[in-house]
């Protein structure tokens, strides 16, 4: 009986080193997305990037991060008086041997111009 738990041991705690191993790259993926985010909404903002360059800028910048490959309609571009707002919806499909999942990621940045 003791040989039994401790094989049930062993199983669970290799089963959440595989949960880890294949869950938490899409999240620190995802952190270092935001970071990249931010910085282009940083620097568009004193810019004359059009809409359209900018959603170029961040599917390339999504591209060379590790994220599924981003269509311009999942990056959603808006101006306003006060400066530039970026969100960018995608879902990261992750296959584990017992099943699979697909997980939402929503990152969001605006910057406000200064002196408004």
């Amino acid at each position: 009986m003791g040989k039994l738990k401790a094989l049930l041991a062993v199983v669970i705690v290799i089963g959440g080193f595989f949960y880890a191993w294949n869950m938490i790259p899409p999240y620190f993926h995802k952190s270092q997305f935001q970071e990249e985010l931010d910085d282009i909404v940083r620097r568009a903002s004193y810019s004359n990037l059009n809409d359209e360059d900018i959603k170029k800028l961040v599917i390339s910048k999504a591209l060379a991060g590790d994220l599924p490959p981003l269509k311009e309609d999942q990056v959603i571009v808006a101006r306003a008086a006060m400066g530039l707002a970026i969100t960018v919806r995608y879902r990261v499909h992750v296959d584990m041997i017992v099943y699979q999942t697909d997980l939402d990621f929503t990152a969001n940045s605006r910057n406000k111009m200064i002196g408004t």
